[in-house]
């Protein structure tokens, strides 16, 4: 079998897959723009809790408040 990936909009997702249940296929996976903005939020909290760890171990040079203020 053949493996696609495709972009679709979510208001056709019902119809595609029925088509590609009525076709043989099967559905692998099924994701949706929340996830992928989930996915992304939980990766950018997790490089900024290494950062914090980084600067705790002392590998990472910390912040000022004038520092965060001025954007440096």
């Amino acid at each position: 079998m053949t493996t696609i990936t495709i972009k679709v909009p979510g208001n056709t997702k019902a119809k595609l897959s029925a088509f590609v249940k009525e076709l043989g296929g099967e559905i692998i996976s099924v994701t949706s723009n929340k996830s992928s903005k989930k996915a992304k939020l939980l990766d950018e909290i997790k490089a900024g809790l290494k950062e914090v760890k980084d600067i705790r171990d002392g590998k990472a040079k910390s912040y000022t408040m004038s520092d965060l203020l001025n954007g440096e």
